[in-house]
């Protein structure tokens, strides 16, 4: 048995039933791939956030100090914490299939729908195209670079030289020309019914909420004991001082316990993040495709068994990677400087 990437470059004979690029079936199987793989990426951030944001409420309700959002905060951590999450995913998969048909959708808000075919939102039609990326990206670049020069110029001279406060202010007024562009050349495209579907805005599959939502209730348990964790670890002189200075509990927590606690909370919050990434694996289970999921059926047509799994290796294994130096970054910014 030889190895051979070609197959790479083969067309495919299967759709994929939700890609952020476009895809038909007859595309080569690089392209699939890469569907499946952007569709990993946006299921993994998303769940994220969701996670992160959950997590890190219930972890301060925690710590609140009152008794029923103690009681709450506890009982979530413990369902969440020992509970499969394929029982999770099976249970959120269902939920979404029982959801109203287009006809008798949801209305959460004004163009945001929710049905058994979805979640559909008002989307933003931009007319710039690339004119408007590649102008965002160099303006982004020079504020970064000139702000870098500013900081040099000010720790020597102890203030900002009158040329980088010039070079910041055309940065500033770039931006706002920018943003002027954007309003001017904007439209929103709203998701409208038609005979059994909506058309129109931006939508994402009901096997996309199920995993996203399970994927983030799961993790948030982790990451609201975390955080907890974090925020006990802290001494309990700290908080006795912004008492006696009069700070209520919840300036002393946001002021004073929290940008302590943030140093403990990287390490083991990257690890949960990790397991996140690795988790999205289970989407084959309830159907969403991403890279797994079209690998397998890559691999079903081609019989390329051993080229399919080491694609797999190395793009989790980067993942795995960015996420872990993107959180080293963010532990070296936020530890104490001895002088």
């Amino acid at each position: 048995m030889t190895i051979d990437f070609g197959f790479l470059s083969a067309p495919t004979s299967f759709p994929i039933g939700e890609s952020l690029i476009a895809y038909s079936s007859g595309d080569t199987y690089l392209r699939a791939l890469i569907a499946g793989l952007l569709n990993t990426i946006h299921l993994a951030l998303s769940s994220i956030v969701l996670a992160t944001v959950f997590g890190i409420a219930v972890g301060l309700a925690a710590r609140i100090g009152h008794p029923l959002l103690t009681s709450a905060a506890k009982a979530y951590v413990e369902f969440t914490r020992n509970v499969p999450l394929l029982l999770i995913l099976v249970v959120c998969a269902t939920a979404v299939r029982e959801l109203p048909a287009p006809r008798q959708a949801w209305m959460l808000f004004d163009g945001v729908i929710l049905s058994s075919r979805g979640l559909y939102l008002p989307m933003p039609v931009f007319s710039g195209g690339w004119a408007l990326g590649i102008a965002a990206v160099i303006l982004a670049a020079t504020t970064s670079v000139v702000w870098k020069w500013s900081l040099r110029g000010r720790s020597r001279l102890g203030s900002f030289p009158f040329a980088s406060r010039a070079a910041l202010t055309f940065c500033v007024a770039g931006f706002a020309s920018l943003v002027v562009w954007v309003c001017l050349t904007t439209s929103m495209d709203w998701p409208r019914l038609t005979a059994f579907n909506f058309r129109g805005g931006w939508s994402v599959t009901p096997e996309y909420l199920a995993m996203m939502f399970g994927l983030g209730f799961y993790t948030s348990g982790f990451i609201a004991e975390i955080v907890r964790g974090s925020l006990a670890a802290i001494p309990k002189g700290q908080s006795e001082a912004a008492a006696s200075l009069g700070l209520s509990t919840l300036l002393s927590l946001w002021l004073v316990q929290a940008p302590q606690a943030i140093r403990l909370t990287l390490p083991p919050l990257a690890n949960q993040y990790l397991n996140l990434i690795k988790n999205t694996t289970l989407a084959v289970l309830i159907g969403f495709p991403d890279l797994v999921s079209v690998g397998n059926t890559a691999l079903n047509q081609t019989g390329r068994a051993i080229e399919t799994v080491s694609i797999y290796l190395l793009i989790y294994l980067s993942l795995s990677l960015i996420t872990s130096m993107i959180i080293r970054r963010l532990e070296r910014r936020a530890q104490v400087v001895k002088l």
